[in-house]
């Protein structure tokens, strides 16, 4: 029997050359595989029933939101250059670009060859069923491109406002490229301003090349009662830079996955998590980085909050192939509990099959320090904010490593 998911999949595969040999790979795959269970290893903390039982709708008009429902967002900010979907739709728009950087729709970029190339190409699809589904439904994404040696001063922001995307399934595919020397900074916010039920399924093909430098910052904050699967796949080639900072607090179950293939010498990933988990929740957060060459590295930090009655998930994963020599890989998960009801799975893995490398990986869990919530509460201050002061303190060291203070802004301060 066929989840609700896609059952109307017939109905939204059309004949546009540019996208149905892509929709049908990703139809075929997934009607192959099946979307994952308990026993599949990769999810086996992650009960995805509850999403695949459900009859989301697909939206196949081509209607673009009215002005309205963006109301509560800021108004073009000349700082920044700003992507807008609604409802998993794109705002069509003049982008006001520097030279060098080039902002496409994705139905638009797909009839040029050169970039049909990078769609499923970071990643193996058949080993994520979720990014198959969104296959089948390719359509909704963006396009952005930054040749060699340019470097994008103004952060590019993309916001999805799913605020009145009640009952809708919202696929999108975006592909980032950075051409040799490139560099740029990119934020993506989730956000929902009601309690409307609904899924957002995204894919992010990231493409580095020679000595790219790209800081990706994404943060989370949708419905209590949404559905929210992201996977960030990224290919790096010889001395680029990928830093990312993930801050989650929202939605009723949410997995966001990094897969990093480090390809070539001298490659580096950072990935910092901070993320608070709610009541009736579940946040899996999970990573898999590949050392596939010599002298690359990498480091995962997450650090989470924990609430009564909610359930997380960190499984971060760090293969050193036989060739990789020189590399260092390391990874730290800790948690902090606020509730003995609340879960936490924790999967830290390192797959070693080269000799003269450096690798760790940790994992720690514990509760308020009864002395710092004894000292605060002793001066006046009532417990739950003390306790408000402790876990903010508890997720600050992840923000200060963020060191420019305009995205800081825009990440914890815009409305």
């Amino acid at each position: 029997m066929l989840s609700p998911l896609i059952k109307n999949i017939d109905l939204f595969l059309d004949n546009k050359p540019s996208v149905y040999a892509l929709r049908e790979k990703a139809k075929q795959t997934l009607l192959s595989t099946g979307f994952p269970t308990l026993k599949t290893e990769a999810w086996k903390y992650t009960p995805v029933t509850v999403l695949t039982n459900k009859n989301f709708n697909i939206d196949t008009s081509d209607k673009i939101c009215g002005d309205t429902c963006c109301s509560h967002q800021h108004q073009q900010d000349d700082a920044i250059i700003e992507i807008k979907f609604c409802k998993g739709k794109l705002h069509i728009e003049e982008y006001n670009t520097p030279t060098g950087l080039t902002i496409t729709p994705l139905p638009l970029a797909l009839y040029e060859n050169e970039y049909k190339k990078y769609i499923f190409n970071s990643f193996e699809l058949e080993k994520h069923p979720f990014a198959a589904l969104n296959g089948m439904y390719l359509e909704q994404g963006i396009c952005i491109y930054i040749d060699k040696n340019t470097k994008i001063e103004k952060p590019l922001v993309i916001k999805y406002n799913q605020s009145s995307a009640d009952s809708l399934q919202l696929n999108i595919h975006n592909i980032i490229i950075l051409e040799q020397n490139a560099k740029a900074d990119l934020i993506e916010q989730f956000s929902s301003h009601n309690s409307n039920s609904y899924f957002t399924n995204i894919v992010n093909e990231i493409y580095l090349k020679t000595n790219a430098s790209l800081t990706h910052y994404t943060t989370q904050n949708e419905s209590p009662n949404a559905y929210h699967i992201v996977l960030n796949a990224v290919k790096q080639q010889k001395g680029s830079n990928y830093k990312y900072f993930y801050f989650a607090s929202g939605a009723k179950l949410s997995r966001h996955e990094t897969l990093i293939n480090l390809e070539q010498e001298n490659a580096r990933a950072e990935i910092y998590t901070a993320y608070t988990t709610k009541k009736d929740t579940l946040t899996d957060i999970t990573t898999n980085i590949n050392h596939l060459s010599k002298e690359t590295f990498s480091n995962q930090y997450a650090k989470a909050v924990l609430n009564a009655d909610s359930t997380a998930v960190f499984q971060g994963k760090i293969h050193i192939a036989p060739q990789a020599v020189k590399t260092s890989g390391h990874q730290l998960h800790k948690a902090l509990y606020l509730n003995d009801n609340a879960t936490l799975n924790c999967k830290p893995e390192l797959e070693i099959y080269a000799d003269d490398v450096k690798c760790s990986h940790g994992a720690s869990c514990g509760e308020l320090n009864k002395d710092q919530l004894f000292y605060l509460t002793s001066r006046g201050i009532n417990q739950q904010t003390a306790k408000e002061i402790l876990t903010n303190a508890h997720l600050e060291e992840i923000k200060a490593l963020i060191t420019d203070e305009k995205i800081k802004d825009l990440l914890f301060f815009s409305k």
